[in-house]
């Protein structure tokens, strides 16, 4: 792989970095809002991208796959590029959104590289469970903008049922605070 030109993209990075560690024989998902960013860069711009990588996934090799990208490892554990904006990161996984580990995630694909990214009904309720848990009021407005961007690819049934199994699941998150997001979503996604 060559190194990414100044000003790359989020979508150049992300399919750079997930092909380059596909090639190095680790899986990697983009997750979190730089998976937002992909599929709706109209509703929210991260600055950074997050990859989940599958447990026991050697740092020499990720060390090894981004370098001739032009990522090299900064002392916070991210992996900057002197000409690029974005930085990448790689949080602990599994790959989960609340409770629920994530198995199943699109394959996207842009000449011969290839970006394995949430759903854009995963990045909904993974952008919602930050508003859930943390009251975070960006995430909301991104969930809500994202799914009304992507409508056709938003399962308002699926994510009502999930939001159940997590209110049995963790009784501490708010039921009113997810009443009013289905009620939102409803109106959203036609």
């Amino acid at each position: 792989m060559t190194p990414l030109p100044r000003g790359a993209s989020l979508t150049d990075v992300a399919f750079a970095v997930c092909t380059a560690l596909e090639r190095a024989g680790e899986r990697a998902v983009l997750c979190g809002g730089s998976a937002a960013t992909y599929y709706a860069p109209e509703a929210y711009q991260s600055r950074d991208l997050d990859f989940v990588l599958r447990f026991g996934a050697r740092a020499t090799t990720v060390d090894g796959a981004l370098r001739p990208l032009g990522y090299l490892r900064a002392p916070e554990g991210l992996y900057a590029h002197p000409d690029v904006l974005y930085t990448v990161e790689f949080p602990a996984g599994p790959l989960a959104i609340g409770s629920e580990t994530i198995t199943e995630y699109a394959t996207e694909h842009r000449d011969d590289l290839v970006l394995f990214v949430y759903t854009p009904n995963d990045v909904v309720r993974d952008r919602f469970m930050h508003y859930w848990a943390w009251g975070d009021q960006l995430a909301l407005r991104v969930a809500l903008d994202l799914a009304a961007l992507r409508s056709a690819d938003i399962d308002v049934g699926a994510i009502h049922a999930w939001t159940e199994r997590e209110l049995r699941d963790a009784p501490v998150y708010d039921r009113l605070r997810r009443d009013h997001f289905i009620e939102q979503l409803r109106r959203v996604v036609r």
